[in-house]
C-alpha cells in the first residue's frame, strides 16, 4: 500500500521527544517514505509543564526548514503542521494554538484514567468548529473497559486515531490486544506512527501488516490512506 498518511509524528528536530537533530528527522523521514508514506504531519506536543514554549509559529518553521532539507535530499514527502495537545481544563482556550489553521487537533487523554468532564471538554472545542482526533485509546486502560463511553464519544464527532506500533506489540501485550479488539469492533477512524525514533521502525512496519492483515474488510485503506487524506487536503485547501 503506497502514499500511505501519517497523521502522528515527532518528526522536527530539537523540538520535543522526537529526534535530536536534522540528521535523524531526514533518516526517520527516509524510513517513513520506505514504509509507503507520502505525507506526514509533524505533530510536536504541547504540554502546560514541558515543551509548553512550542509556539505554532515554531512548528511552522521547523515544517518548512525539514521539507526544504527533504526536498534537497530527493525524499519526495510531503511535510504538515500538526500539534498534540495535553488535555486539561484549558484544552478549549488552546485551540486557537493550531499550526497551519488545521482546524483539527490531536488530544492525548493520557495513560492513567479517563477525566470524569472528558466529553464535556471535547465538546467544547468541537463547538468551536475544531476536529478532535484522540490519540492511542488503546493505551489508556479505563477507556478500553468502558467501550459505550468511547461508543459516545464517537456518536458526538470525535475521531480515534491509533498508534500503529500497538499492533505488533510495541507498547506490551495488553496494549496491542486492546488495539486490536478496538479495530474489530470498528471504533479507530485511523492509524498513525507516533513516531519519535528510528528504533521505532520495526514495529511500525509489523504495525501495518498486522492492520491489513486484521481489517479484510477494506477498513485499512480507510485508516492509512482515505480518511487522513481528508484532513491533508483541507490543510491544502483542496476539497
Amino acid at each position: 500500500m503506497n502514499n500511505l498518511v501519517d497523521l502522528h509524528a515527532h518528526i522536527l528536530p530539537g523540538l520535543d521527544d522526537g529526534p535530536d537533530d536534522r540528521e535523524d528527522a531526514l533518516l526517520m523521514l527516509e524510513a517513513l517514505k520506505d514504509l509507503g508514506f507520502g505525507h506526514v504531519f509533524a505533530t510536536p506536543h504541547y504540554r502546560l509543564y514541558s515543551w509548553k514554549g512550542i509556539e505554532p509559529e515554531t512548528v511552522e518553521k521547523g515544517v518548512r526548514d525539514l521539507s526544504w532539507a527533504a526536498e534537497k535530499q530527493g525524499l519526495g514527502i510531503n511535510l504538515l503542521a500538526g500539534m498534540e495537545f495535553d488535555l486539561d481544563e484549558t484544552l478549549p482556550d488552546r485551540v486557537s494554538d493550531i499550526p497551519g489553521g488545521a482546524g483539527h487537533i490531536l488530544v492525548d487523554v493520557g495513560f492513567l484514567g479517563v477525566q470524569k468532564n472528558l466529553a464535556e471538554l471535547l465538546g467544547k472545542v468541537m463547538d468551536l468548529g475544531v476536529t478532535v482526533l484522540l490519540v492511542h485509546p488503546e493505551r489508556n486502560r479505563e477507556l478500553c473497559r468502558h467501550k459505550q463511553e468511547l461508543s459516545a464519544l464517537i456518536a458526538s464527532g470525535v475521531r480515534l486515531l491509533g498508534n500503529i506500533g500497538s499492533f505488533s506489540g510495541m507498547y506490551g501485550r495488553k496494549v496491542r490486544n486492546d488495539a486490536r479488539d478496538l479495530l474489530k469492533g470498528g471504533y479507530y477512524w485511523a492509524a498513525a506512527s507516533d513516531l519519535h525514533s528510528h528504533e521505532q521502525f520495526p514495529w511500525i512496519r509489523d504495525g501495518i501488516r498486522e492492520i491489513l492483515w486484521r481489517a479484510r474488510d477494506g477498513s485499512a485503506e480507510e485508516m492509512l490512506v482515505t480518511r487522513p487524506m481528508q484532513l491533508v487536503q483541507k490543510m491544502e485547501g483542496i476539497g
